[in-house]
């Protein structure tokens, strides 16, 4: 999930590129086709890319595991620009179930290898967990941080399902780093590591041809999720800043490749906007903390809009985040008296 913020409302100096379309390629460079597929989220869709590898396409990133992502995914590649050839390499970029739910039905289909990070590929492992002790685990946790009780339960009963949207990756996984490029569709892409929104997350950049599939470290008009969540990051805000810089060294010129919504041009002003996005939502929240507050208590300082049900769990990780963020800093205390967590100003 990502979250609209103020930063993605006021003007913007990104440069939209494409305006694609669900299920339908699109040749977004030489070489690289965009397919977006369908999400049942507030955020209806995912981008995917294919690049050239000749005798075959390299897939990065692969949507929800549902019959519709399987269908557009087999009428793409008999496409005339996909020209009926096979998939040779599976990339995910980071392990949230849009992202690679389909990677392991790809690389059954077409006996293709799964190439990601380590520490990404650990994570992906919690998928197995019994979907009633990961809820009973974020219930507990909603609850210390302020969400009453029966509204808990609510939000438990409404959490999706993400174990059967991902499909069983396979048994061996290619693990890739920083240390090295990644040679993929006849270019050497530099791997950056993007923190905050997923521990380990890989973007690609290409600067013989200034391209860059960002996944979700930067996306346009919308804010990448950046929460805590039980036995996660806990000052997830503090480790995205800080990664977004080498992004904004890129500058202005590169094609950016997004995980959701269109690609643009104007990397370095979109961070610049992301961080001062980061950082108005810091002083609201800093501003309103004048008494304990709780997480719950204190979204309306976050989110300066109605959440719906659906988005009320996201939120409060982002809510966290910037707590979080803040308690790290100095500018708040921490009060955990009678089990429930309240920050206050110091």
């Amino acid at each position: 999930m990502t979250s609209a913020g103020c930063a993605a409302r006021k003007a913007s100096a990104v440069e939209r590129v494409y305006a694609p379309e669900v299920g339908k390629p699109l040749q977004v460079a030489d070489g690289i086709i965009l397919l977006r597929l369908p999400l049942p989220l507030a955020l209806d869709h995912v981008n995917t890319y294919l690049l050239d590898e000749g005798d075959g396409w390299a897939v990065v990133d692969t949507g929800l595991d549902t019959p519709a992502a399987r269908e557009h995914w087999r009428r793409a590649l008999r496409t005339p620009l996909l020209r009926g050839r096979p998939v040779r390499r599976v990339i995910a970029t980071h392990h949230h179930p849009d992202h690679i739910g389909l990677a392991g039905w790809l690389c059954r289909e077409w006996d293709a290898p799964l190439e990601m990070t380590a520490a990404e590929h650990e994570i992906s492992t919690h998928f197995k967990e019994e979907p009633e002790a990961k809820r009973a685990r974020r219930r507990a946790y909603w609850i210390t941080n302020g969400v009453p009780a029966d509204r808990a339960e609510s939000l438990v009963a409404d959490m999706p399902d993400y174990q059967r949207l991902v499909h069983e990756l396979p048994d061996h996984v290619a693990h890739v780093d920083e240390s090295r490029p990644l040679r993929l569709g006849g270019r050497d892409w530099r791997i950056l590591i993007g923190k905050g929104h997923s521990p380990h997350q890989m973007s690609l950049f290409t600067a013989g041809d200034d391209v860059l599939l960002a996944a979700d470290q930067v996306l346009p008009g919308i804010s990448p999720n950046i929460g805590v969540w039980p036995n996660g990051a806990q000052n997830p805000l503090h480790d995205y800043l800080r990664t977004l810089q080498p992004f904004a060294e890129l500058g202005d010129s590169p094609l950016v490749l997004p995980g959701h919504r269109s690609p643009f041009r104007g990397l370095a002003a979109r961070v610049g906007e992301l961080v001062a996005h980061h950082h108005e939502r810091l002083e609201r929240l800093h501003a309103f903390c004048t008494e304990p507050t709780t997480c719950y208590e204190a979204l309306p300082a976050v989110f300066d809009r109605k959440l719906a049900q659906e988005q009320v769990g996201f939120a409060m990780g982002e809510g966290l985040a910037h707590l979080h963020y803040l308690h790290t800093e100095g500018g708040l205390e921490l009060l955990d008296d009678d089990g429930v967590r309240r920050f206050r100003r110091t």
